[in-house]
């Protein structure tokens, strides 16, 4: 799914997901009744249902209905999800501007469409509470045919400010230094032999390539996370229509420069990960060859690591947010 000019992607709410699950399941319950009219004309099925129905009716054609009859209802809504993901999106998915991607970003393969439309036939017969669980309690919005799929499901929204090349936000700009006072005059320099010269402090220890390796995760992950603030307070500042709002346009600054200053901090853990593995003999792309999360965050946050200036972190924000990222050396 790529997002239109104004557009990014974000990790779909419960709220869209159920909206288009229902509209899903509407179109199934039409296609389905289509599919026992058709049985019931040709004779195959005879469920004892009158013209004038009832609900007594109904509940009693339900219970005399073949075991059959249940395999083929949860095979159509089988049928229907798996088709259409197979192309990224169902109607109600569409129609709410949502898709399946894989992990990665990439269109999920046919195989993981598969696994996730398996699992759903479960959590139908649960009444979708555990998927309403999952999502509402990881922070990439999973049920759990995605956990088994290892796939998510993103929602195209407006973008939190037209793009302009090294343009900022106009509400995250950040504010011009006031000019700092005068220095003042330096104090005589002492004669040699006055007093003593003061000890020098020791140079603390280089830290171990594990030790570096911790704290370039912890810095990916604070990055991970002032983004996502971030992206927040800009979706606020959307929702109202770009109007200027004191407290809101503060904490939209200093959103922004937590970023920024995150940013700063992830580029010096990288450099000291990599002094620290040079130091061992090895690379750092050997170290992190095992660290699954930590490849991951690399992936996900790729346009942050040569940002070398404010109109820089801007634009790698907006190719986070869009999902455009690439997996940097390590």
């Amino acid at each position: 799914m790529q997002p239109g000019p104004h557009e990014h992607v974000q990790y779909a709410t419960l709220g869209w997901r159920a909206a288009a699950v229902l509209v899903d399941t509407l179109i199934v319950l039409l296609a389905s009744s289509v599919v026992l009219a058709v049985l019931m004309a040709l004779g195959v099925l005879d469920i004892g249902l009158s013209p004038t129905l009832s609900v007594e009716e109904i509940m009693a054609a339900s219970r005399a209905a073949p075991g059959w009859l249940t395999l083929l209802e949860y095979g159509l809504v089988f049928v229907y999800f798996t088709l259409f993901e197979l192309t990224g999106t169902t109607p109600g998915k569409r129609l709410f501007k949502l898709a399946v991607l894989a992990e990665d970003g990439s269109p999920p393969g046919a195989g993981a469409v598969v696994v996730r439309n398996a699992v759903r036939i479960p959590e139908m017969y649960l009444l979708y509470i555990p998927s309403a669980i999952s999502c509402a309690v990881n922070s990439r919005r999973k049920r759990l045919g995605d956990f088994a799929a290892k796939t998510v499901v993103v929602r195209r929204v407006p973008s939190p400010a037209p793009v302009r090349p090294g343009a900022l936000p106009r509400a995250a700009a950040p504010v011009p230094p006031a000019p700092l006072p005068p220095a003042p005059p330096a104090p005589p320099v002492p004669a040699a032999g006055a007093y003593p010269q003061a000890p020098t402090a020791p140079v603390p220890p280089a830290p171990s390539l594990n030790v570096a390796l911790a704290e370039l995760r912890s810095a990916a992950l604070a990055v991970l996370g002032a983004h996502h603030l971030y992206l927040r307070f800009s979706e606020e500042e959307l929702a109202r229509g770009g109007g200027v709002d004191v407290e809101l346009s503060d904490e939209y600054a200093a959103a922004w420069y937590a970023l920024a200053d995150a940013v700063m901090s992830l580029q010096h853990a990288h450099d000291a990960a990599r002094q620290a593995a040079a130091r061992e003999d090895t690379t750092l792309e050997a170290a992190c060859a095992g660290q699954a999360e930590l490849l991951h965050l690399f992936r996900e946050l790729a346009p942050y690591f040569t940002a070398a200036s404010d109109e820089d972190v801007h634009e790698a924000y907006l190719r986070v947010a869009r999902g455009e990222t690439a997996a940097p050396g390590a």
